[in-house]
């Protein structure tokens, strides 16, 4: 008995590959790509998928990188002599599904961002030996010297810190030494803090001075002062290194 058979011709064969069954598996909608999550590496298996991603990304022998048209025209992809139109649509949704998911931004742990910090053991110590928030000397010294020990100021500031020679003198220390410093820095806020009662007051008298605060009952109307006091409380609600 004969066997009918049904021959398909190469050129019918790629038009299939091209036409409705790559427009099955891939633009029911451009939906179906995109809730599969379909991957460059993916492309590898899908011959199809494959050719038009090179045709749009480029980086394929023969393949033709072209732009996403404007609304309404028509793009042609591959060059054969059996070219598919795709669609603005199309073409859209491809570039979509194929486009590389970005990375996040690895966030250092808190402790790694307080231990970068110059000075971070010393700070933490007499922080808390004199019972201050860290992270509020840290921005005190950001404010007051930027971190450099060997800093003098107009008025005759020194050190990390910023202590007058009064104070240096009091405690009998090399202000330009960062321990000497930060203990004695730390330790005339915690008394500032303790004398006025709240950290805006605290840091106003550090910068002008506890006798002016108490002869204005507040913060001084110095514009330095009130730069100072409210640059370094705002800062505190801020992430470490800022």
């Amino acid at each position: 008995m004969s066997r009918s058979t049904r021959s398909t011709t190469p050129s019918r064969r790629r038009s299939e590959g091209y036409g409705m069954s790559f427009l099955k598996r891939t633009f029911s909608g451009a939906a179906l790509l995109v809730a599969f999550n379909v991957a460059p590496a993916l492309a590898d298996d899908l011959s199809d998928e494959r050719l038009l991603y090179a045709d749009l990304f480029g980086g394929k022998t023969g393949a033709t990188t072209s732009t996403a048209p404007e609304s309404g025209e028509r793009w042609i992809s591959f060059e054969s002599d059996d070219r598919q139109a795709w669609s603005a649509e199309q073409v859209n949704a491809m570039r979509e599904a194929f486009k590389p998911k970005p990375e996040k931004a690895k966030q250092p742990a808190a402790q790694d961002q307080g231990a970068s910090r110059p000075y971070a053991a010393l700070v933490e110590r007499y922080a808390r030996e004199a019972g201050l928030d860290v992270e509020l000397v840290h921005r005190v010294i950001q404010q007051e010297s930027g971190y450099d020990p060997t800093a003098i100021s107009s008025k005759g500031a020194k050190g990390l810190m910023q202590l007058m020679d009064s104070l240096s003198q009091r405690w009998n220390i090399n202000p330009f030494d960062p321990e000497s410093n930060i203990k004695v820095g730390t330790r005339y806020l915690a008394d500032l803090l303790s004398r006025f009662g709240s950290v805006e007051l605290a840091l106003a008298a550090y910068n002008a001075g506890p006798g002016t605060v108490e002869e204005y009952g507040g913060i001084p109307p110095y514009p330095e002062t009130e730069n100072y006091v409210s640059t370094i409380t705002a800062s505190l609600g801020a992430p470490a290194g800022q």
